[in-house]
């Protein structure tokens, strides 16, 4: 008796084989964040990378303010202001790993889907007579 996924494997034509081959290599990091720009949401991925390089520069700026400045009052508004734009670039780095998440799950869906069809169509053409 051969396991679903043997007989999975037999009916995959050579077009889907080279498919999910292709899924598979782009399932490294860098695949999926170039695939977060490929969608239909690519603007708000690019304004969310623009964001957080700009919530960079501002943490950098403030933190180095607060560490020339001389009276206590300006130490605590730049300081408040260093944590603030850290705080911010996080939320923006959790909302894009979310992001990243999100396309691997859309990806092995649309594999298990794939994988379904054509067992499905393997085993009616196996019973039809």
């Amino acid at each position: 008796m051969e396991s679903i996924d043997e007989r999975i494997q037999k009916a995959l034509s050579s077009e889907d084989q080279a498919f999910l081959a292709r899924m598979e290599a782009d399932g490294s990091l860098y695949g999926d964040i170039a695939a977060t720009f490929r969608g239909r949401t690519r603007w708000l991925n690019a304004f969310g990378w623009f964001g957080g390089l700009i919530s960079f520069a501002v943490a950098v700026f403030c933190a180095w303010r607060f560490a020339t400045q001389t009276d206590v009052r300006s130490m605590l508004l730049w300081g408040a202001g260093t944590i603030i734009s850290f705080l911010w670039l996080g939320m923006i780095k959790l909302w894009f790993w979310m992001e990243l998440q999100k396309v691997g799950i859309v990806r092995e869906i649309k594999r298990v889907e794939l994988q379904l069809a054509s067992l499905t169509a393997a085993l009616r053409s196996s019973k039809a007579p």
